[in-house]
């Protein structure tokens, strides 16, 4: 595996620790509200949209905090590959062909 696929998996493993954290808030969220409004003896069709409300929130609010960090780490892996591309392996050391004596 050369360092470029080790960079790109390692980016990728961020990106998913990230949606990890989103999905079990949003979990959690969605399961405390439902026990409170079960409690407020909420009928099953509003609490069906306050939830999908409470889960678009929770997704901007996502959004809004982790943006940033996918942001940059996209830009990273995209200009890792374009290097890679274009032939220059910037995260690589030069390879030296070996010098034959006959």
């Amino acid at each position: 595996m050369s360092l470029l696929d080790r960079l790109v998996h390692a980016l990728l493993a961020v990106l998913a620790a990230i949606f990890a954290i989103v999905l079990a808030a949003l979990a959690w969220i969605e399961g405390v509200l439902g026990a409170v409004m079960n409690e407020a003896h909420i009928p099953p069709n509003l609490q069906s949209v306050l939830a999908l409300v409470v889960a678009v929130l929770v997704l901007l609010a996502a959004l809004r905090l982790f943006g940033g960090v996918v942001r940059i780490v996209l830009i990273v892996v995209l200009l890792a590959i374009v290097a890679h591309a274009v032939g220059h392996h910037p995260f690589e050391p030069p390879h030296h062909a070996a010098a034959t004596h006959a």
